[in-house]
């Protein structure tokens, strides 16, 4: 597929760059397939943060002494180093990239010389080797070259030898990440550039300005046999490899063996995205051939299902009033999600919480009692103020096979419509989440990074007893004082969460990942953009 102008600007470059760079893209990633919208949108993500909109092609090194310590704390460990280094850019890149990479000690110059150029920063005279043979030019002997006349082949160049096309067909934005920036640093704007370009691609080609292509085929294998199967980040058993868990009869399709095939990877089609794992080989068994389904999203039908809601905006229902919690909030003055930009969604977001304001004593609509709590009610409430339909009512099985017959079918309490708790809620999710908007996520990086950008997103349990309460919490947006838990590697462990429950919470990270203990039979994270 062929970018325009069009889409590059709507990411952040100005015309005048985005020309500039516009045909040697095209035909550099037509040669070298990244040819698909997800390819695309994650290649131009990562190549517009890189270069600060196509205005960069050579890193820039000027730090001042405080910045170095907070960039490169490992290479400039104390106030007086970092002194003696502060805006001197040819002392810092020598210091930072001497001895590394194929370069030279601190002393030879190496560091500064090869220092980051091109679309994407290449970096590290065994790298500029690497491109040399791979351009078919020198570029050891020129390095400003790079900068120059390479800047968008030594981007594909590092796309390509990195094997990162495979990692965009899944949506892997994380791992991408690291292997562009050797860590998660400018995660959150990566993740704002990546659904620009999503946006921007989906838009267009809806008018016709550009052709969108499919990534790869899902082509099933086999099934899984057991009544849940815990798909793993690693081919290992452990709580924290846990990703996602597919159902008994879910489609994967076989990738290859892992760990002496105790273990095999397997790419599954999860909510209308492709998701790569491991699972365990015993619990799949092969599809006979002829009889493979294939994996189609029951979408169509689902999209004509009409929202259930009861009485909407009646002001007696409030947060004071303990009662009425089968009702939408009505009272008047109550906040709405809006604004165009991130940061105020995210504010709207915030105002929501704050509004809300969960752990209140006089909030009744949320405060545990008799043993009853309502996680459910809070996690509604929340999603309704920011316009993402989360059912606190939802058809039951008369009334929707009345609507699939084509007739108009009344809210009737107990009768048309029931209450779900947070065990239907997550079977809701996974059966009409994505025909109402919802999007599937795996990891909690991206699903803070979403809450961040004005998202809404929950994480929501299912209880192995499902006679015992599940859980559904919503993860807000970070600020001063109130962020997500993060492990030495930038990752997200613990999200910010704000719930409901047996001890309600304005806004925290949980002490632990709840939603892989053992009680519960899965979870899942959600997101609505």
């Amino acid at each position: 597929m062929s970018i325009t102008r069009e889409v590059l600007t709507r990411m952040g470059a100005s015309a005048a760059n985005a020309d500039k760079y516009l045909d040697s893209l095209n035909a550099a990633m037509a040669v070298h397939g990244i040819d698909s919208s997800l390819r695309v949108a994650h290649f131009l993500a990562q190549l517009m943060h890189e270069s600060g909109m196509l205005k960069t092609t050579v890193e820039n090194m000027n730090y001042s002494a405080e910045r170095l310590q907070a960039v490169f704390p490992r290479y400039f460990p104390t106030a007086a180093e970092a002194a003696a280094h502060g805006n001197q850019p040819e002392r810092i890149g020598n210091r930072v990239y001497g001895g590394r990479m194929g370069n030279g000690a601190e002393a030879t110059g190496d560091g500064y010389r090869y220092r980051g150029r091109g679309l994407i920063q290449l970096t590290g005279k065994s790298n500029y080797r690497a491109f040399s043979a791979w351009i078919g030019d020198d570029v050891v002997a020129m390095p400003e070259r790079v900068a120059t006349q390479y800047a968008v082949q030594s981007a594909v160049y590092f796309w390509e030898r990195n094997g990162l096309n495979a990692l965009a067909d899944v949506d892997d934005l994380s791992t991408i990440t690291r292997r562009v920036n050797g860590g998660l640093n400018g995660f959150a704007h990566r993740r704002e550039l990546l659904e620009k370009a999503r946006r921007a691609l989906a838009e267009l080609a809806a008018r016709g300005a550009v052709e969108l292509h499919a990534g790869p085929v899902f082509k099933a294998t086999h099934k899984v046999v057991p009544a849940a199967l815990n798909l793993r980040t690693a081919p290992r058993a452990a709580d924290n490899t846990r990703m996602a868990t597919l159902a008994q009869g879910c489609l994967v399709e076989v990738l290859g063996a892992a760990d002496a095939d105790v273990w095999v990877r397997v790419r599954i089609l999860l909510d209308g995205a492709l998701r790569e794992g491991f699972v365990a080989a015993r619990f799949l068994e092969p599809l006979v051939r002829g009889r493979a389904r294939t994996a189609v999203a029951s979408e169509a039908a689902a999209a004509s299902l009409p929202a259930a809601h009861m009485q909407q905006g009646r002001a007696d229902i409030t947060r004071a009033r303990d009662g009425g919690r089968a009702y939408p909030l009505g009272e008047e003055g109550r906040p709405a999600r809006g604004g165009r930009t991130t940061q105020a969604r995210a504010a709207a977001l915030d105002a929501i919480v704050d509004y809300l304001d969960v752990a209140a004593p006089a909030h009744r609509r949320y405060q545990p009692q008799g043993g009853a709590t309502y996680c459910n009610i809070y996690a509604t409430d929340f999603a309704y103020l920011c316009g993402a339909y989360l059912p606190r009512v939802w058809w039951s099985g008369p009334a929707l096979r009345r609507i699939a017959a084509g007739e108009t079918v009344a809210v009737s309490y107990g009768q048309t419509v029931r209450e779900l708790n947070a065990n239907a809620l997550f079977d809701w999710l996974e059966d009409h989440g994505t025909a109402f908007g919802w999007v599937r996520e795996v990891d909690p990086t991206l699903l803070q990074a979403a809450a961040n950008a004005g998202e809404v997103c929950l994480i929501v349990a299912q209880r192995r007893d499902l006679n015992s309460p599940g859980h559904i919490t919503v993860v807000v947006p970070e600020r001063d004082g109130a962020v997500a838990r993060r492990n030495a590697r930038g990752e997200v462990v613990q999200p910010l969460e704000s719930q409901a429950g047996t001890r309600n919470v304005l806004r925290a990270p949980a002490a632990n990942a709840w939603w892989l203990h053992a009680r519960f039979r899965a979870h899942a994270f959600w997101r609505h953009p």
